[in-house]
Formats: structure tokens, sequence, C-alpha cells
């Protein structure tokens, strides 16, 4: 009897959950569970490195990964008002929030859209300060790439996507102007003389913006095996490593692995660095060589400056699975995830690391950006940045809001990667197909 009163009470349990997840996200809850199990699973499995209590990182996993799903996600936003409605979705019962104390000027914002023709997926919509989008650019997917990744205003006034892992140039009315296929091209871009740096799999390349030839101008093999004595860089080997003849150009190897005889050379984990920055000095810091490179890698929480020609590590900063790290004459900005912590910061730390500054704290503005993220400090001082996935703010130097945008669609928020502030004499320029920067 006991059995059997037990087994009611399960049932219905299960059957007020399931009745629960229909209400709430609209569709059969196995859409949202199960795929949400198989992301799961590969995360446990993908950072051995990761000392977060098993627990905590299934619970932040989920809440990350289901976050576009909550309505009540920013919904704390009473100045907000909606966007023009013209490109949307005419049935959407929700648009974009965006407020604004600018005058004048206009913000590109490269995200996941539901416009009223064709269907959702990554644009880049330029918005002015009355929320009326005045121009929009489909990035559609290649192949079975889903990847969102990001966008780049390049200096001749072109817009520059490695959505789906593929490089694509766009003139600033959105025609397609070359394009290089899918090759594992992912995060940030950074420009400088002509060149466009990032990530290609595990090697740093630049990417010649006039003939699109491609360079290689560091890989993880060589960073490893010319730095032994830094300690970040020495990834333990365990079961999960698998060596493999084909990665050993560009996959770091270690020549103290007692077995490195009996195995293939080169290891290969699933992403043990996870390397989402590139970027060169070119004029902005004399401390270091012009060519010298400031890299990030998630998954060792470490920021490094390497030297190029040698790959040598010429200094490096600890921080919490951070993103988007940029020069500084005297030391570097960082947007400092924090997955351990409450909340992320954006943060500056000199290279002699004895100033270290929380430039903006997210408990001042509540967001906690688990992965992915990125800042700018624009010419007059002011912080523009991502902060929960679906929004951005822009601060100015005294941190004051200028203004706050939240990507919502129905009762559900949609993913922003990448946002940028053009003032009107940059917007006429690039109308009548000038650069960017004079």
């Amino acid at each position: 009897m006991k059995f059997k009163i037990a087994l009611f009470y399960l049932i219905a349990v299960l059957f007020f959950s399931w009745g629960f997840l229909v209400a709430r996200y609209q569709f059969f809850p196995w859409n949202l569970i199960g795929k949400k199990i198989i992301k799961i699973e590969k995360f446990i499995e993908s950072d051995p490195f990761d000392d977060t209590p098993m627990t905590e990182r299934i619970i932040a996993e989920f809440v990350e990964r289901t976050s576009q799903f909550e309505a009540e996600f920013c919904a704390d936003f009473p100045e907000g008002a909606a966007l023009s409605p013209d490109f949307f979705d005419p049935g959407q019962t929700g648009l974009p929030l965006f407020s604004t104390k600018k005058t004048e000027g206009y913000y590109l914002i490269y995200g996941v859209f539901d416009p009223a023709e064709g269907k959702l997926g990554p644009y880049a919509i330029l918005i002015d300060v009355n929320g009326n989008v005045k121009r929009s650019l489909s990035v559609p997917f290649l192949d079975d790439s889903k990847g969102v990744r990001r966008l780049l205003i390049t200096k001749n006034g072109n817009l520059l996507t490695n959505c789906s892992e593929a490089l694509r140039c766009y003139s600033w009315q959105g025609d397609l102007k070359w394009e290089l296929p899918i090759s594992n091209f992912h995060h940030e871009m950074e420009e400088y003389d002509g060149k466009i740096y990032l990530w290609r799999g595990d090697a740093v390349v630049s990417v010649d913006l006039e003939d699109q030839s491609i360079a290689t101008l560091l890989t993880m093999g060589e960073l490893v095996v010319s730095n032994p004595d830094v300690a970040s860089l020495r990834i333990p080997l365990n079961e999960k490593f698998q060596y493999m003849e084909k990665h050993k150009k560009t996959i770091a190897f270690d020549g103290k692995d007692p077995d490195l005889a009996k195995k293939k050379v080169a290891f290969r984990y699933e992403d043990p660095y996870h390397q989402n920055h590139a970027a060169v000095n070119g004029d902005v810091c004399p401390l270091f060589p012009k060519d010298a490179l400031l890299i990030s890698m998630r998954h060792i929480d470490t920021v490094f400056v390497v030297d190029q020609n040698t790959a040598k590590v010429l200094w490096e900063a600890h921080f919490d699975r951070q993103h988007s790290p940029r020069w500084e004459a005297d030391g570097i900005t960082v947007y400092n995830n924090r997955p351990h912590f409450q909340y992320s910061t954006i943060e500056y730390l000199s290279f002699d690391k004895k100033q270290r500054k929380i430039l903006v704290d997210g408990k001042d503005y509540a967001f906690d950006r688990y992965a992915t993220g990125n800042h700018a400090i624009l010419d007059d001082g002011s912080i523009l940045f991502v902060a929960n996935e679906p929004e951005f703010y822009h601060l100015s130097k005294e941190g004051e809001v200028i203004s706050r945008f939240v990507n919502r669609h129905n009762s559900k928020l949609l993913h922003v990667a990448n946002v940028f502030y053009i003032d009107e004499a940059t917007y006429q320029r690039l109308e009548s197909g000038g650069p960017l920067v004079e």
C-alpha cells in the first residue's frame, strides 16, 4: 500500500512539473530539457580544470543556456521604449527595449533578431536614438554551423563577420564583397594596419583585408614548447587527452610525458585552453614590441602578452574565465566573467600589476555573464559593453547610464554579441561610402 501511495505521489509530481513547464515555456518541455541534458553532459566533460563544485556547474550551465527563455529576465526596465516595429515580425507581442540620453548618433547591434520577413537568426541592425531601425543586415548561417560569433566594423567602413566560423565581408550598405569558407574562425576580431587578427582553431592568424591572404602568426604548439617554465600552459595529461597525428602542427605537445614515445607526438583535448581573443599591440603600448600579441584563454583563466616572432611569453595575468582583453598604454582592460562569483566585472590591470581597478561592477547593473562578453572604451572615455546575454549598456566616464538595450522577443530574450556607437558625422561618412575613421 505504501509503495502504491509513493508511486502515485511521484506520478503526480511529474505531471505537475510537466504541466508547469508546458505553461511556462509554451512547448513540450522535452524540447527544452532533452537538448539541455546533452549540453550539460558535454559541459561536465569539457572542462576538467574547473574547480567549481559539480552541482553548481550543472546549475550554472542550465541557467545560462535557458536564460533566453525566461520572461522575467531583465524585466526591470520601466524607462525603456520599444523599438520601431517596422523591421520586426508583426506577430510579436514584445519588442526590444531601448533607452538613451543621447540626442544624436546610432548603435549598430549584432545578435539574434526576428524580422518581419525571413526567419529568426543573426542580424546586424542599426538603430537611431529614437529606436528606429535604419538598416538591417542578415548574416545567414552556413551549412550546419550555427555559431553566431562576432561582428566588426573595419576602418574602411565594411562589416566583417565570422558567423558560422567563416569570414564574410559586407559593404556598409549590406552587399557581400568577399568571403572565406568555414575554417574555424572564432571569437573577437581586431584590426591593425589593414589586417584582421583572430583565432582560427588553435592558431592566431592575420587576414589581409585587401587580398584575403592568411598568415599564421602563432600556434599553440609553438607557444607551449617555447615556454616550458610557464606553468599555466602545462595542461595535465590524463585519459581525456587523445594523441592524433593530424593535430601536431597546431596543437601543443608535452615533451615531459614519459609515455610520449608510445604515442603520436601531438595531443588534443576537446577544448583545453579555449582561446578567445588575439590583438596586436601596434602603437598602443610602448612597453612591448609593436607586433606583440595580447591573447586570452578562458579555460586556464589567463591573459598573455606574447612575442609572435619567438612565441615567448612576455607577461601574464590571471582572471576568472575572462574575455575581450584590450591594450592600454600601461596595462590592459578585461571583461572578467567570474562564473565562480555572483557578478561579472570589467577591470583594468597595469602591466606592473600594482594597479587593479574595477571599471564596471556587475552588481551595480545586475549582470553575470557566464560565457562570452566584450567591451570597448570609446574616445570620450565612455564604456560600451554587453551585459547579460540579451542586453548592452553604454556608460559615461563617470559611470552614468547613457544607454541601455534589452533584446526582447515576445516573452523570450535573445542574444546580443556586439554593439558599436556611431556618431552623426561618422554615420554620414559611412552612408556616403567613406571610411569609419578619417
